[in-house]
């Protein structure tokens, strides 16, 4: 996956030369160079297999999980070199929906919404509250299915709702960018 190049004035996210190696000799990515813009919807498509995950995971930080993994390059978000942000700072700016379904098991509908929120320690009024989660299950085509069970957990919805949930779940919280692997 090295033949992702893109050009454009202030993008939101810019990536220089990135390349990532689940161990020294083995790279799951070469030189990837793109720079996203914003309010823009992106796509990235390749066969399976070709590091499309491995590249989204690399953005967001989530290799940093894993010691072996090596990670070369530049990711840019709004100027900021990603790797000198804090990782709960990053995660506030970048949101992740993955290719699985993961509502949080034990929290309601509505909770999984505002997960972000409690997550950062971040105090809402109820009004707040119910205004983030209408909104932003809105934005996913999910509110008129739900607004009358928000208090079931996450797992009682199908698939393809728990999906929009975890999608809800990145929008309510404004991040400036959000990856999205695989998610329909």
């Amino acid at each position: 996956m090295s033949d992702l190049i893109t050009q454009i004035d202030n993008p939101v996210l810019d990536i220089q030369n990135l390349s990532i190696a689940y161990n020294k000799d083995k790279y799951a990515v070469t030189g990837v160079n793109a720079g996203i813009r914003r309010n823009q919807v992106t796509a990235i498509m390749g066969p399976s297999g070709c590091g499309k995950s491995t590249l989204l995971r690399a953005i967001n930080r989530m290799h940093d999980l894993y010691p072996n993994i090596v990670i070369d390059g530049k990711v840019h978000l709004n100027g900021e070199d990603t790797s000198e942000l804090s990782t709960i700072l990053l995660r506030r700016k970048i949101g992740m929906v993955f290719q699985r379904p993961n509502p949080f098991p034990t929290m309601s509908i509505y909770d999984n919404v505002l997960a972000g929120y409690k997550l950062n320690g971040i105090r809402l009024k109820k009004s707040q509250k119910d205004e983030i989660v209408e909104e932003s299950l809105q934005d996913v085509t999910l509110w008129d299915e739900v607004k009358d069970s928000l208090m079931k957990k996450g797992t009682f919805l199908s698939g393809g709702q728990q999906q929009r949930l975890c999608i809800a779940r990145a929008l309510a919280f404004k991040p400036d960018v959000i990856l999205l692997d695989e998610p329909t």
